[in-house]
């Protein structure tokens, strides 16, 4: 509700958007999140890199892995040091039975992040449904990544 106020405030709000997107994929309604994305990405055509990530998240989300390693390795061409977007992009290519390509993301995202956990992840992202943190373990465990 308040990232709906803060836009009718102001309706060129592209982060009160991007905000929004963001609860609704943590809700469970990514579809939605994604139409708030866009809004957001078109207000705001310089936006920063992580936005990319969370509107991958909600490709992901919806099982679109081939659209989400898309725009995942466009994030990583605006920051090759980020852990949470290997983390996704190797989980998706696990999805997609692309196994040398998850490993490979896997090992760089440890050798950026030697502490990386996926357990920590899952006490951190507040997942409405802490179901919907599933599909990323899973897509992990196909290729060998997690237990």
């Amino acid at each position: 509700r308040e990232f709906e106020k803060s836009i009718s405030l102001d309706p060129n709000f592209a982060l009160g958007y991007m905000m929004l997107g963001l609860s609704l994929y943590y809700g469970g309604k990514s579809e939605r999140a994604l139409d708030v994305f866009d809004r957001a990405f078109a207000l705001d055509p310089y936006h920063p890199d992580v936005y990319l990530h969370f509107q991958a998240q909600a490709y992901f989300q919806l099982g679109q892995f081939e659209k989400a390693v898309e725009i995942l390795k466009r994030r990583l061409v605006r920051n090759p040091d980020t852990d949470i977007s290997r983390a996704l992009l190797a989980s998706s290519y696990g999805h997609l039975g692309r196994g040398d390509e998850a490993r490979r993301e896997w090992q760089e995202l440890l050798r950026i992040n030697p502490n990386y956990s996926v357990e920590h992840r899952r006490k951190v992202l507040p997942h409405k449904n802490p179901a919907d943190f599933e599909p990323f373990v899973d897509g992990l465990r196909k290729v060998g990544l997690a237990k």
